[in-house]
């Protein structure tokens, strides 16, 4: 019992002496306890500011250079340059920053006082009623007596305290106001162990408030969810060791709290060739061990408990087997944002490793679609048929609150991988840009980011000017265009890199990236960059190269031989029984690894295994009696795994059976319609449906067996002469269609008008025309007398106008290139090319001919506009410099 007195007595005393030494080292923590709010966003401790006013690093970092205005404060108290210097020097000065009520966020300054600054201490507190021309106010609250310095105009310039052994000031009342107003100060006393204790040597740290953070970006985002918190409860809770020199400010932090990465090794980026050059951040997690990062995943949930019970209500509901997703999972979790340029876009991709994953998640959407009322969609693009899971923050509920930001949930197959988007525009613009090899990649500047990279737990990469782009559209207008006024400031730092490993943290602002340049500089002309001498049939079609990431193209001649070109030369040549009809397709008929294509002849159906020189041809003869015409795949049959189903334009649709490759009709139409290309598809109850509109007004939706969805055919008794489109995402995808006389129609998938819009139309002869990009889903309207033309976006807002001075008729081509800005290709002739970009402004010098839609692609790289047409004598590739 005696040394268990002692015991205790000892651990007292030994608490009570740590408690006296550490109140002594840094006396000042009571006043800090009491005066920093609990809605402080940062905390930046320094005492390198002695020598001011010289540079000190973190002043180049945007935001934290704004302390530097606080000393100018202190002149406004009537002290003068040297004496401001003698009251910094030897400090350890504190700046909370916090919001303002306008849409602005403001420093108050905590500075600390000594024995030795009693005489500048006497001259503040006995300030006279006129200071250069600015006069001094008192006024109490709560107790406090505060200090409001205004200025000739009557305008509040500065407002401080002295409370205890602490001048308080700031350049807003109103924060000083809020620092004393009773509080717990809840944060400030968590993270009073860690503020500095030592002053005898160089010392800067930012202390960041997570919560507070998170709370504040919510507030002022239109999108109320937990997406603010995403990358700011990644982020270290403080940073220190400030160092800088031409090029990068880099500085050290603790490692999150919640490790779910313990036990994998640290790696870098492997999956360039699945990142998008219009990427704004990139969030990359290797994995080499499953069942620990299973395990640990189990504790971070723990640790989150709403998030948890999300998540096993999901799994109840749904049948979710989440540990069949961890141990299926391969090498690295990549998660990137990515913009298009639209006001509303907001891209965001997760790319898992190991395509066994796409069972499961099919298993879990059709789960989701014996819900009553659930109405789970699938879109067929570019042969990758697209499936909404049905479930929102999905990967939230798989890797935690980082990966939020998916208030809807699609996904997909691309070759060895499984994609989840956060909208169906997403997925088509993300596949696009994929099948352009517009990609990591293949980006020289990309590629020299990530040799910036160091093997890490996880690495977070943001490009300033695109991350900003994303985060104002989230913004309410106020704070957007505080953000818009200071966007110079911001984009000083280029490239942010934040990397975590188990033990610490890294980051780094990068100023003045050193990346490789063009050799030469074009202007705004078009140069041909190569052509390769074919008489060419139809529009070339793109893919990607499995083995080194990099575009080929398929080019059809006159003589019907279809041509793979690589590296600008022909490298694979086979004649073909006919003109192509359709796109090439991406398919998985035959039982092999290799990428199989699909090519279309009205009499015969070709399917292409890549081999080593170039591919082995597999025909299947129509004996059907019916012409294959322009076609579509449908990817949700019953039957799929036995055979694939083609589904054409006058709504025929054929069965290849895959075991025998052999071809049967399986539907044949009544009428010999022809519909609008290109045709959409849409899954409503685990039936897939062609959208099909004809040139009279008749809407239909048709399956492969020829049955129509309940609601259809609807005729809306109007002439058109644009495809209909599918708009919105989960249960508010409508289909959209607009007449040639202006009226725009809103169905639902139930067959009901739910809008039905009549657009200006100054006179009779004025004739409407939609205008989808290449992802079949942004669109703008095209109106023409014949002669002038005008471009209108969705909202009817005029894009830019044509002055034409010759009649006939004309036809428009609109490009969405994201980032690289959008284009539209004008012609009168159907050969004769004139582009535009979208302030109306003359694209290129000069008219291109081809016998084709060019085809356009922006290379971030170079920032060029690259375009391929196809002549009547060849296939070639030009360029023009952007800016």
């Amino acid at each position: 019992m005696k040394n268990k007195v002692i015991l205790f007595l000892a651990i007292a005393i030994l608490g009570i002496g740590s408690y006296l030494f550490f109140q002594k080292k840094n006396p000042y923590l009571n006043t800090l306890k009491r005066f920093v709010p609990d809605n402080t966003l940062l905390l930046l401790e320094t005492n390198e500011l002695s020598g001011y006013p010289e540079s000190i690093v973190f002043a180049e970092i945007p935001l934290l250079s704004r302390v530097e205005n606080q000393f100018s404060l202190l002149k406004k108290m009537g002290l003068s340059t040297e004496e401001v210097k003698d009251l910094l020097k030897g400090k350890m000065l504190y700046f909370a920053l916090l919001p303002e009520v306008k849409a602005d966020l403001n420093y108050i300054t905590y500075l600390p006082l000594t024995q030795n600054d009693a005489v500048l201490v006497n001259k503040i507190s006995k300030l006279q009623e006129n200071i250069s021309g600015s006069r001094i106010i008192y006024h109490t609250t709560r107790g406090y007596r505060i200090a409001e310095v205004i200025d000739s105009t009557t305008k509040s310039v500065l407002s401080f305290i002295i409370q205890n052994d602490i001048l308080i000031f700031s350049s807003s009342s109103i924060l000083i106001e809020e620092s004393i107003l009773p509080s717990e100060n809840t944060w400030i006393k968590e993270i009073s162990n860690v503020l500095s204790i030592n002053n005898d040597v160089a010392t800067t740290a930012t202390h960041l408030n997570k919560n507070a953070i998170s709370k504040f970006i919510n507030k002022i985002s239109t999108h109320k969810d937990k997406g603010a918190s995403q990358f700011t409860q990644l982020f270290s809770d403080y940073f220190s060791g400030f160092e800088s020199d031409k090029s990068i400010i880099s500085a050290i932090g603790n490692s999150p709290n919640d490790i779910f990465f313990e036990g994998q090794t640290p790696k870098k980026i492997e999956t360039l060739s699945m990142i998008p050059n219009t990427s704004s951040f990139l969030l990359h997690i290797p994995i080499d061990n499953q069942t620990n990062f299973e395990e640990n995943l189990k504790k971070y949930f723990g640790n989150h408990k709403e998030l948890n019970t999300l998540r096993n209500t999901v799994k109840a509901a749904f049948k979710v087997n989440y540990s069949d997703i961890y141990q299926n999972l391969e090498s690295e979790i990549v998660f990137t944002g990515f913009d298009e340029g639209d006001e509303k876009f907001n891209g965001k991709a997760l790319i898992l490793r190991n395509n066994k994953l796409l069972d499961i998640l099919k298993n879990t959407s059709v789960e989701v679609s014996k819900e009553k009322n659930a109405n789970v969609v699938t879109v067929e693009y570019g042969g990758y048929p697209i499936k909404s899971l049905g479930i929102r923050e999905f990967p939230s509920m798989l890797f935690g609150e980082y990966f939020a930001g998916f208030e809807e949930c699609y996904f997909t197959e691309y070759k060895s991988n499984v994609i989840l988007t956060n909208s169906l525009s997403a997925m088509q613009s993300y596949l696009l840009t994929l099948s352009k090899g517009d990609v990591w990649s293949n980006s020289s500047k990309n590629q020299a980011l990530i040799k910036k990279c160091k093997p890490a737990n996880l690495t977070l990469i943001t490009e300033t000017n695109k991350a900003l782009l994303g985060f104002n559209k989230s913004l309410v207008n106020a704070w957007a265009s505080k953000f818009a006024e200071n966007e110079s400031v911001l984009n000083r730092i280029q490239v942010c890199i934040f990397e975590v490993n188990q033990q610490k943290t890294s980051l780094r602002f990068f100023k003045n990236l050193s990346l490789s340049q063009p050799s030469k500089k074009y202007s705004n002309k078009w140069l041909k960059l190569s052509s390769i001498k074919i008489d060419s049939a139809a529009k070339p079609f793109y893919i990607i190269n499995p083995s080194t990431k990099k575009q080929e193209v398929f080019v059809q001649d006159d003589d019907n031989k279809i041509h793979y070109l690589k590296g600008g030369k022909t490298v694979w040549s086979y004649q073909l029984g006919g003109k192509l009809v359709g796109e090439i397709k991406n398919v998985k008929i035959l039982p092999t690894a290799q990428q199989q294509l699909l090519l279309a002849c009205p009499t015969k159906i070709y399917i292409l295994t890549k081999n080593e020189g170039g591919f082995e041809v597999h025909p299947i003869t129509n004996n059907t009696g019916t012409r294959i015409s322009d076609f579509i795949l449908f990817d949700k049959e019953t039957d799929r795994k036995f055979n694939t189903t083609l589904f054409t334009a006058n709504a025929a649709s054929f069965k290849i059976d895959k075991s025998s490759l052999s071809l049967k009709l399986h539907y044949k139409p009544v009428s010999g319609l022809q519909y609008i290309l290109p045709i959409s598809t849409v899954i409503l109850r685990g039936v897939e449906y062609a959208i099909l509109l004809d040139k009279k007004g008749k809407l239909t939706l048709q399956d492969a067996d020829g049955n129509i969805a309940n609601g259809f055919p609807l005729a809306l008794n109007r002439t058109f002469n644009g495809p209909a489109i599918l708009e919105g995402s989960g249960e508010k995808i409508s289909i959209k269609a607009l007449s040639e006389n202006g009226e725009l129609f809103s169905v639902s998938l139930s067959g009901k008008i739910m809008e039905k819009k009549q657009l200006l139309r100054p006179s009779i002869e004025i004739k409407f025309f939609l205008c989808a990009d290449q992802r079949n889903a942004d669109w703008v309207i095209m109106k023409t007398d014949g002669k002038d033309v005008v471009v209108l976006d969705k909202t009817e807002r005029e894009i830019f106008t044509i002055k034409e001075e010759t009649y006939g008729v004309k036809r428009l081509k609109y490009y969405n290139l994201g980032i690289g800005g959008k284009y539209f290709a004008l012609t009168n002739s159907y050969t004769n090319y004139r582009f535009f970009d979208e302030n109306g402004s003359y694209v290129g010098g000069m008219p291109l001919v081809s016998t084709s839609y060019p085809v356009l692609t922006y290379s971030e790289s170079y920032q060029k506009l690259i375009i391929d047409i196809t002549t009547p004598t060849a296939f070639e590739n030009w360029s023009v410099k952007l800016r």
